[in-house]
């Protein structure tokens, strides 16, 4: 199970951190880039409009947990003795303790890599990371469609991998706030529950 997890947290970074430089018109909106907080099992990122109503059976790790599964140490991720690292965020990763359910939130600032993008351009090279990369052997199928969050409506790239016998379901949802991008990765091994997670995902 460890090891299935840190294959999830090492893939959850792929995922969410694949932008490269693209052309398109900047937005106005002025971002100041904060982390997010968990209290009561819900994180919310105010500074994003993003939040995650988990509930009592998740399990948020701790900085340090995901930097050791990651086999680096926490300050290559999150910086030290600052609130954040660069111009990426890997604000949260949560796991549901009875299905094996994982959540994770992150941010990127597109604009230090070259240009401003749009969210679907974003989204189309997430996946052309996915499938350049070490997991490209296990993904049965991919796709990005639009999906309702709340009043939003957004692009989502669902994916199906294979991993050691099992059939993983993934979806990696992203929200533009001016430069930076908001990206939601959810997993599970049912279909069923990664439904159920795009429902306790809202937008501000």
């Amino acid at each position: 199970m460890k090891k299935f997890l840190s294959f999830l947290i090492a893939l959850a970074m792929v995922l969410s951190f694949g932008a490269c430089s693209g052309e398109a018109e900047p937005e106005t909106e002025e971002i100041v880039p904060a982390r997010g907080t968990v209290e009561n099992g819900i994180y919310k990122n105010e500074a994003f409009g993003v939040i995650f109503s988990a509930g009592e059976n998740w399990y948020f790790l701790t900085d340090d947990e995901i930097a050791l599964s990651m086999g680096v140490a926490a300050e290559e991720i999150y910086g030290e003795g600052t609130e954040i690292a660069g111009d990426h965020i890997y604000d949260v990763y949560c796991v549901e303790n009875t299905t094996g359910g994982t959540v994770s939130i992150n941010y990127e600032d597109l604009g230090t890599i070259g240009g401003m993008t749009d969210a679907n351009y974003y989204l189309e090279t997430v996946m052309t990371t996915l499938l350049s990369s070490g997991a490209k052997d296990g993904v049965v199928d991919s796709s990005i469609t639009n999906i309702k969050i709340g009043e939003y409506e957004v692009p989502c790239l669902d994916i199906v991998l294979e991993y050691a016998g099992t059939t993983i379901y993934q979806k990696v949802i992203v929200k533009q706030s001016g430069s930076w991008m908001a990206t939601a990765t959810l997993a599970s091994l049912s279909e069923d529950e990664i439904n159920d997670l795009v429902g306790m995902l809202s937008f501000e």
